[in-house]
């Protein structure tokens, strides 16, 4: 038990860390660049390299490897080595044609007349130096998966804390030592990336050869465990590039917009949704699917449903004040994050009003998170990509119809209608949510969650437009530092006072 309770504290401070220095390299990021072109044209740029890595280092491609791995590795030492030489294998050669030849593309057309002085040649450019990270990043997660398949952890969980590092010093060496362009900054800042996947790569590389004498080698061969992870791979694959593509046709479209920072303004709002999404929502879903799985089964069915229930209770409870906490406070907490150096007073308000719109689908990206994960619990793996597939056309379609008269608003608001109809079409189809379990005051508990969070928002909402008004950057630090607890104590009580099972653990995950 000890050896679990340390391996988790090791993840956790690292997780946290990690958060920390991403919440730091953004907030330079945003100094830097402030919502200019070359700004817009990194975040494009690296969207394509982060979009091959959730899709196959650190999403379905782990998760089919792991799970063979594991079990290879309990039969046999060297044919589970010798299974990890074959899907790293596979990566380098696979994803390192496809790398050289966007690469080359990429920089071909950034100086052709294809490309010319426009904002594409700039996005280009910077790819066709980024795009290298693919190879380096999926390959480095598949080796991490393999140690953590026997019970190290500390090479997964330090490998964000490298990249956050190499950024922000590239960024800190480029701005305030060698006082360069934007342009040229933001060149070294897709090196630093290259040389950070270097680093990652080659931190499970070392421990793997020094702990479980590994010694990489080309093998295209197959094997039965080979066959396994690719039927394991393309089933899941497909789900995860959906959400990939989804997120690719928001940035291109804010990206195609003539009135510039619409892509920053949407990549830093989605950047501040996603920590109360990943501290809270994805952290419920993890603890509750073990527990989830285990009573899926008909017999054990009360017990589900109870423990779904509860799920939702707790997302719902935790996501929508929160939700609010963010609509309320937009403009303290962008003033108090990142106004400075090119990024100013302009841009927090234009930045204001994406990050309201965006934080009213927090709730619906937690809610569906936890009902895939209740779909996966009995093995149902059909339901949740109708409902990516749904969402991906829903997303596209609103997208289009509110472009061009609201621009990288109608984007903002196209990806929460998107949400939304993904958590309706999740909710609709699930056996476990019904209306008596939505509309009653069990075991779901609207009332007081709703009843909470506008008793909340009233006294932020009085707080910040009618007391306090902050407009300096101290200003709002402090403010925020003073209403902040004042709204987590003013919604556990309305929690406590209207009966809400859970208040405590709400009022526990609110303050952390």
């Amino acid at each position: 038990m000890g050896g679990i309770s340390g391996r988790l504290s090791l993840v956790s401070s690292l997780t946290l860390l990690s958060r920390f220095l991403g919440l730091a390299r953004d907030v330079l990021f945003f100094g830097c660049f402030g919502a200019s072109v070359v700004g817009e044209a990194f975040i494009l740029a690296f969207t394509f390299p982060n979009l091959f890595r959730r899709m196959l280092g650190e999403g379905t491609l782990s998760s089919a490897f792991i799970p063979v791995f594991s079990e290879t590795l309990n039969k046999s030492k060297k044919q589970a080595l010798l299974l990890l030489s074959q899907v790293t294998s596979r990566l380098f050669v696979f994803l390192g044609i496809i790398s050289l030849l966007v690469c080359l593309l990429s920089y071909y057309a950034s100086v052709s007349e294809w490309g010319g002085e426009t904002k594409w040649s700039k996005g280009l450019f910077l790819n066709s130096i980024s795009f290298g990270y693919v190879v380096l990043i999926c390959a480095s997660a598949i080796m991490v998966g393999a140690l953590n398949s026997t019970g190290r952890f500390f090479e997964g969980a330090f490998s964000p804390v490298l990249l956050n590092l190499c950024m922000i010093s590239s960024m800190v060496l480029g701005k305030y030592f060698f006082d360069l362009t934007m342009i040229d900054i933001a060149a070294l800042l897709c090196m630093s990336v290259l040389f950070a996947g270097v680093l990652q790569l080659a931190l499970p590389w070392l421990k793997l050869r020094n702990s479980m004498d590994w010694s990489w080698r080309i093998s295209m061969s197959e094997s039965t465990e080979m066959k396994q992870i690719k039927s394991l791979f393309w089933v899941g694959a497909l789900g995860a590039a959906v959400g990939q593509v989804n997120i690719l046709i928001s940035r291109l479209l804010a990206y195609s917009l003539e009135d510039g920072g619409g892509l920053s303004y949407l990549f830093l709002s989605s950047r501040l949704v996603e920590l109360p999404l990943g501290v809270f929502a994805i952290a419920i879903s993890t603890v509750f699917f073990p527990e989830m799985a285990k009573t899926a089964s008909g017999a054990n069915r009360a017990k589900f449903l109870e423990t779904v229930a509860r799920g939702l209770r707790l997302t719902a409870g935790v996501t929508i004040p929160a939700a609010a906490g963010l609509a309320f406070l937009a403009a303290p907490i962008l003033t108090a994050l990142f106004q400075w150096g090119e990024f100013g007073a302009e841009e927090v308000e234009e930045a204001k009003i994406i990050l309201v719109i965006s934080s009213v689908g927090l709730p619906f990206y937690a809610i569906s998170t936890f009902l895939v994960k209740v779909y996966h619990s009995k093995k149902n793996m059909s339901f949740p990509l109708q409902a990516a597939v749904v969402s991906m056309l829903s997303n596209l379609i609103f997208c289009l119809l509110l472009i061009s008269d609201y621009q990288v608003q109608g984007l903002a608001w196209a990806n929460v209608l998107a949400a939304a109809v993904q958590t309706l079409y999740l909710a609709i189809r699930s056996d476990e949510i019904s209306i008596k379990l939505l509309s009653g005051n069990r075991p779901f508990y609207p009332y007081p969650i709703a009843l909470s969070t506008v008793l909340m928002s009233l006294v932020l909402w009085y707080s910040d437009y009618f007391s306090f008004s902050p407009t300096t950057k101290i200003e709002c630090i402090i403010f925020l530092l003073c209403v902040v607890p004042l709204g987590v104590i003013i919604y556990t009580l309305g929690l406590s006072c209207f009966g809400f099972p859970e208040a405590r653990t709400i009022a526990r995950k609110l303050w952390r």
